[in-house]
């Protein structure tokens, strides 16, 4: 099991250790850190728990390297091996909750949130969860039962609880703060060329790529563009880029740190409909062309893009009735129409919620402290 170095501020006090659990996909793993960065910087030491797969590794460790991080065993492909596997897991969570005084768990979703959860519920603490996206994932489905609360990060999620809270999703600092023509300064682009953002997600998406520049190269205008094609997805990327042709100046990028510069650079978004990337869109008011993921049975990502395409800023363009000729029908049109891409964006910021990190701290502290007190009274240790 590997350790990532644990930060070692003072200031959180005894038994109140809030401990994040997220895993799979950086929609997941991004607003546990988002979190866990606004505990460290109020000198709080927050655990996160994942189950140690490389792409959270390699996700933690480029974005809060000073985060204390540990791992339950992972599970398995078979359904055979499950039960299995949670029992491992539940067991690993409690030793592992105890240990580092742990006296909350909040789960921004993935198969970890299950075991630590469970372990959470069996020792007494309150389990919190974040529900990114419209409608409720499949974990969080399986743990609202016994969730304190469930902040909902879209407007109109379909949480079932009767304790949700709507707080919009915690994002990296800095969205919706950028100035456009600071942030083209600082990416080196043309302010009167139009710039397009085309991102799959933290790990990238394949219709993305391949659609993607095609349509551009039938569009025949002058274009900047930035590509955000996923690790090891990169050189082919170019490759279609170049194949495609047209006066298209592209820089293609596996992954960006720097997300909020690129979003406010941007007169348009081409991306999935991860719950994350939409509540990002929010935050900075951009229009978006939305290829929603379209494998998962609850169609997760659609509904996400419904949020956007009900108020008016997204166009839903469905993988299934997707060519590069119908793309670039789109792209074009909306090109042409800056007066309706300028209302979209408007749109899309009138759903933004910017302060979701207090919010859903703020109340977690509460609900904990609340907990605390009640030992208290009834003679316990707190």
């Amino acid at each position: 099991m590997k350790h990532v170095a644990a930060s070692t501020k003072v200031g959180a006090p005894a038994g109140r250790r809030v401990c994040l659990v997220s895993g799979g996909t950086g929609g997941h793993l991004m607003p546990a850190l988002v979190l866990g960065r606004s505990l460290l910087q109020s000198e709080q030491a927050p655990l996160l728990i994942t189950e140690g797969r490389d792409v959270e590794r390699e996700f933690v460790q480029r974005e809060l390297p000073d985060i204390c991080s540990v791992e339950v065993p992972r599970s398995g492909r078979s359904p055979l091996a499950l039960p299995w596997w949670l029992i491992r897991a539940t067991g690993k969570a409690r030793r592992l909750l105890r240990r580092h005084d742990v006296g909350g768990v909040i789960s921004t979703g993935g198969r970890a949130s299950v075991p630590v959860a469970l372990a959470a519920r069996s020792l007494g603490l309150p389990v919190f969860l974040l529900e990114q996206n419209a409608v409720t994932g499949r974990a969080n489905g399986w743990l609202q039962s016994i969730a304190r609360r469930t902040y909902t990060g879209l407007p109109g999620a379909d949480s079932k609880s009767r304790r949700a809270l709507h707080t919009g999703t915690p994002l990296r600092h800095g969205f919706g703060q950028v100035d456009k023509a600071e942030a083209r300064r600082a990416l080196e682009l043309r302010s009167d060329v139009p710039v397009i953002l085309v991102t799959g997600g933290s790990q990238g998406a394949r219709a993305i790529n391949e659609l993607v520049p095609a349509a551009l190269q039938q569009l025949d205008r002058r274009l900047q563009v930035i590509h955000l094609s996923g690790l090891g997805k990169d050189a082919d990327v170019r490759e279609r880029y170049h194949e495609a042709g047209g006066d298209i100046d592209v820089e293609v990028r596996t992954v960006a740190a720097d997300m909020d510069r690129l979003f406010a650079a941007a007169d348009l978004v081409i991306c999935r409909g991860g719950g994350t990337t939409v509540a990002e869109l929010m935050a900075v008011g951009r229009p978006a062309v939305v290829v929603p993921y379209p494998h998962h049975k609850d169609k997760q990502q659609l509904h996400n893009a419904r949020v956007l395409e009900r108020a008016g800023a997204a166009v839903i363009c469905e993988e299934k009735d997707t060519d590069p000729g119908r793309l670039a029908a789109v792209l074009g049109a909306l090109l042409r129409d800056p007066a309706r891409l300028s209302a979209m964006g408007d749109a899309a910021r009138q759903l933004r919620r910017l302060d979701a990190s207090q919010a859903i701290l703020d109340d977690v502290h509460a609900q904990i402290a609340g907990r605390a007190s009640a030992k208290v009274a009834a003679g316990g240790v707190a």
